[in-house]
């Protein structure tokens, strides 16, 4: 199976009216309810991410950044023809803030978008990297990240039989803190 990532972009143009027009054309062709669609999940232990100055300081001083997977939306559209796949367009809500340390206004982050089959086994896992730039005197922004995943179908698969997992790209030592943060 080759699973497309299509990598992020802030703006989309007309993305909205694209989706309607698909979904609009695919209720006036489809004779019943749309093929279902992937289920999307924020992986709550990678749910967030926050950098420090280096050294081992870790209190709320030593905060350069935070930021955390706020919220996602997702469309999708069924192709269950010769190459049958589905197309899943991915909008992941993002708020930054930056931290009392931070001594620049631009930081950045990794996140992670990965499709699973109903086991949970990673079948296709791709990592992007977004720039974060604090304007003016703001100090906490929200932002969106637009993906595009292509998911193959073979025969007698559709869209809910596979999953798709948001989160931060974390060392073991982040993992540790949220993970200390939520009291786990």
């Amino acid at each position: 199976m080759n699973f497309l990532f299509i990598g992020p972009s802030r703006v989309r143009i007309g993305l909205a009216a694209v989706v309607l027009l698909v979904l609009a054309a695919c209720q006036l062709v489809s004779k019943g309810p749309p093929p279902p669609c992937p289920a999307i999940f924020i992986v709550q232990d990678a749910a967030e991410v926050t950098q420090f100055l280096p050294g081992l300081g870790r209190d709320l001083t030593d905060v350069t950044l935070e930021v955390e997977v706020a919220d996602f939306r997702g469309f999708c559209e069924t192709d269950i023809g010769n190459d049958g796949a589905v197309e899943v367009e991915l909008e992941i809500l993002m708020v930054a803030t930056r931290g009392p340390a931070a001594k620049s206004r631009e930081s950045g982050v990794r996140y992670f978008v990965a499709i699973a089959d109903q086991e949970e086994n990673v079948l296709a896992r791709a990592e992007f990297e977004t720039a974060i730039t604090f304007e003016s005197n703001r100090n906490r922004i929200e932002f969106t990240e637009e993906l595009a995943q292509r998911i193959p179908l073979r025969s007698g698969k559709l869209g809910d039989d596979f999953s798709v997992f948001v989160g931060f790209v974390l060392t073991e030592e982040d993992l540790e803190f949220n993970r200390n943060k939520r009291g786990r």
